[in-house]
């Protein structure tokens, strides 16, 4: 019996593996009692290392199973700058909350991992398991606090309902393989013809699966809940992180394999953007809890983005990654300023200006850059994302999204407004820390500096 002789290749892979051995020794701190800021800053350093050696290791692994290239290294990058944010915004929470610090980052870690082989997996296997670590580690990290019943409630919502959208993968996945008789990407793409019903009902399945993660209409029904309920620093980390990922591994599978089908899976993105932008912008308009504001405002903006897949061009997904990038930085810089302030309720926000102009003016930059205000960078990337649309012949979708960006001005201004326009209800009692300050002080910058110099993102 002949066995093909694949090319393994670690070398592309060194950078998982090393982050895995990272990973490993952090968990195993628990042992021993080491303080908080050394374990919290030894991870920053470690990842801001791994930012820098994760472009040197382009190339293929495992024969075309894992692939390393300019997008997937961009797409790392990504994730490893916003998994050091949030480690900061992490730290600052640890301080007033009873959380387990090792733990936590470790699982921080194992689900960037994760993310990292999530958008490099070129195989259907591969790309299930790397899914399912990125999602049990979120799924532990959301129930951290074992004393919080919001916290207990929202993690029990999040894995059942992330259990069920696994299992619909799952189904896909294998109804797929059941079609072409494989699971490698370049190879299953030549064999769909080959049982059509078979092979379209697996690419509904999976795509729904991938749909969950993302938070869209009508998959989104766990967000509210478990972006609430989770402690902010994981709230900021859910919200961001994950979807580069997913958003990153399901425009290369749509644009690059399935692109032969694109009128097929390009319609249906298209009834789910428009549901998307719909009900996020005006669920969005009624909430008094910012989490649960910011939560409809990230299902929205999941619609805003998906415009880009479905022009179905190469620029038009480069368009969305780069809005991924700024998207990090508006995310996770609005729920450190939610950990800064110390409180949910919008009604707590006025006046704010008058006791900390510092931290209005860098809410003030989140809530502009959310909106899509010129001269910040979610105007570029904003707009950059609507013309790649108009370009290729949706100006009626772009329209649709314009309208809704109007209305969602209502509720993002209207933190302004309290901020600035409004008569305080009380003397806020703000959380200051040198980690959440770095990190609120490099999204604010980075939201400017990008604003300013577009040439960067375009």
């Amino acid at each position: 019996m002949n066995i093909p002789q694949i090319s393994l290749n670690f070398t592309a892979l060194l950078p998982e593996i090393v982050l895995t051995a990272f990973a490993s020794v952090i968990l195993l701190t628990g042992l021993l009692k080491i303080r908080n800021e050394i374990l919290v800053w030894s991870s920053v350093i470690f990842l801001l290392i791994l930012v820098l050696i994760v472009p040197g290791f382009e190339g293929k692994a495992f024969g075309e199973m894992f692939l390393n290239d300019f997008l997937a290294v961009y797409l790392k990058l990504i994730i490893i700058i916003g998994t050091v944010l949030s480690l900061l915004v992490f730290n600052s929470y640890l301080k007033e909350k009873l959380i387990l610090l090792n733990e936590s980052i470790a699982l921080i870690l194992f689900s960037a991992l994760g993310m990292m082989l999530l958008v490099s997996a070129r195989e259907l296997i591969s790309f299930f398991v790397s899914f399912e670590l990125m999602s049990l580690s979120i799924y532990v990290l959301v129930g951290i606090r074992r004393y919080d019943k919001r916290s207990n409630e929202a993690a029990v919502k999040y894995f059942m309902l992330g259990g069920v959208s696994s299992a619909i993968m799952l189904f896909g996945i294998a109804s797929l393989y059941g079609a072409t008789n494989t699971t490698d990407f370049s190879v299953l793409i030549k064999a769909l013809s080959n049982h059509v019903v078979l092979a379209y009902t697996g690419l509904g399945l999976f795509i729904i699966g991938l749909c969950f993660k993302i938070a869209l209409v009508p998959f989104h029904m766990w967000a509210p809940d478990v972006y609430e309920g989770a402690p902010t620093p994981v709230t900021a980390f859910i919200s961001t992180l994950p979807k580069v990922a997913v958003l990153g591994a399901f425009g290369r599978i749509l644009i690059e394999i399935f692109k032969d089908y694109y009128i097929d899976w390009s319609s249906f993105l298209i009834v789910l953007s428009i549901a998307t932008m719909v009900m996020g912008n005006l669920f969005a308009l009624v909430q008094r809890n910012i989490k649960r504001m910011l939560a409809y405002s990230s299902i929205a903006h999941a619609g805003y983005i998906i415009i880009g897949l479905i022009v179905g061009t190469q620029t038009g997904f480069n368009a969305v990654v780069v809005y991924l990038l700024i998207y990090t930085f508006m995310n996770i810089g609005a729920f450190a300023m939610v950990i800064a302030f110390n409180e949910e309720d919008i009604e707590s926000y006025k006046g704010l200006h008058r006791f900390h102009p510092a931290l209005a003016l860098a809410m003030l930059i989140f809530m502009f850059s959310l909106t899509g205000v010129p001269p910040t960078a979610g105007f570029i990337v904003k707009f950059n994302i609507l013309l790649q649309a108009v370009r290729g012949g949706f100006t009626w979708l772009v329209v649709i999204a314009v309208l809704f960006t109007v209305v969602s001005a209502y509720y993002y201004l209207r933190i302004v407004m309290y901020m600035y326009m409004k008569e305080p209800v009380k003397s806020p009692v703000p959380i200051y820390s040198k980690d959440l300050e770095i990190a609120i002080v490099i999204c604010a910058t980075g939201i400017i500096l990008f604003g300013i110099l577009p040439v960067f993102l375009i």
